[in-house]
């Protein structure tokens, strides 16, 4: 039986705007088998693609560093969001789901 891996949680932000270009797309992701680690990352928009260039800090993916558990993880993910990408998670929405399976049985 395949059971998800990873389950990322797809967030739009408008920024304050009606114009589809300032919009900020992005993903959560809960790694390990309790969610003990996750990590961050900006997605295009329609595909949900990571936009994870190597060399620009600005547009890599972040993940929390070792196993700092969900309690001290997600307040740094925010913090990250709002002093990295200007994206305050509060006025973000949820917009969907994507499961990772595995690919072991």
């Amino acid at each position: 039986m395949n059971v998800p891996t990873s389950i990322d949680s797809i967030y739009l932000n408008k920024r304050g705007s009606q114009n589809t270009g300032n919009w900020a797309y992005y993903r959560f992701t809960s790694l390990g088998k309790q969610g003990d680690m996750i990590s961050v990352c900006q997605v295009e928009w329609p595909s949900f693609k990571d936009i994870d260039e190597i060399g620009d800090t600005d547009k890599a993916v972040v993940s929390t560093p070792g196993l700092t558990g969900m309690a001290h993880a997600y307040p740094t993910m925010i913090s990250l969001l709002k002093d990295k990408w200007n994206i305050d998670h509060e006025q973000s929405i949820i917009i969907g789901f994507i499961w990772v399976k595995s690919i072991l049985p």
